[in-house]
């Protein structure tokens, strides 16, 4: 396994629909899905997101997972196939303006997750050994590291995943998934599980909304209190 003082190295797996509206919608009529306000929501692309997987380059190739957006899904894709072909895009320059200041991409780090979000770390090293570092979004880390060629890194214990003793054949994957995937999403996810029959997933779904609703309420009552 390659780490560098408990970093792994990773790298894209797969870009996929993280919620896949027509099996999600297949058995309804048009009527039924006009008549459900959520169910036109996703009908309209409110859920078109993606799951982004990145996998550790050598064994055991634990995963890790994000979220992004149909566009950047789009330009992600495009940078694995041909860096230089997204040469008018910002992270493309962010990279040609750092070398013409001197500076070489080093490497992209992961170093933790607040709430649904990675927090990124892009080190630059300029020749007389001169290090910046800059927090860029995950899906803008990952790809000045494929246009710079620059190793990206997650932080080891990102890759840890804990589950329930009833949840013992859901697949790594989607428990991390669950667990990145905001609340609306989550309820519509096990709407999916329930229909495939999927019960220890949608238990875990179920037990996951319930944590996030008694987090925002404790929340909203240390608010309370502040004011």
């Amino acid at each position: 396994m390659e780490t560098t003082n408990e970093l792994v190295q990773m790298r894209v797996r797969t870009i996929d629909e993280a919620i896949n509206t027509w099996k999600l919608l297949d058995n309804l009529t048009f009527d039924q899905v006009l008549a459900d306000d959520e169910k036109m929501d996703i009908l309209m692309g409110d859920s078109q997101d993606f799951k982004l997987i990145l996998e550790e380059i050598n064994e055991p190739h634990r995963l890790m997972l994000g979220i992004i957006n149909p566009d950047q899904a789009d330009l992600l894709d495009r940078a694995i196939e041909d860096p230089e072909e997204i040469d008018a895009t910002l992270p493309y320059q962010t990279v040609k303006f750092m070398k013409n200041l001197g500076f070489t991409v080093e490497k992209a780090v992961v170093t933790d997750r607040v709430e649904m979000t990675h927090r990124t770390i892009l080190t630059l090293r300029k020749e007389d050994g001169t290090v910046m570092e800059m927090p860029l979004t995950l899906f803008d880390a990952l790809v000045v590291a494929m246009v710079a060629k620059a190793p990206f890194y997650v932080r080891e214990e990102l890759l840890k995943v804990e589950r329930p003793d009833f949840a013992q054949s859901v697949p790594n994957a989607k428990i991390v998934l669950l667990r990145m995937m905001p609340l609306r999403a989550l309820k519509r996810e096990m709407d999916m599980a329930v229909r495939q029959e999927d019960y220890e997933y949608a238990e875990m779904i179920k037990r996951e909304i319930a944590t996030r609703k008694v987090d925002e309420e404790e929340e909203e009552e240390d608010n309370e209190e502040i004011d």
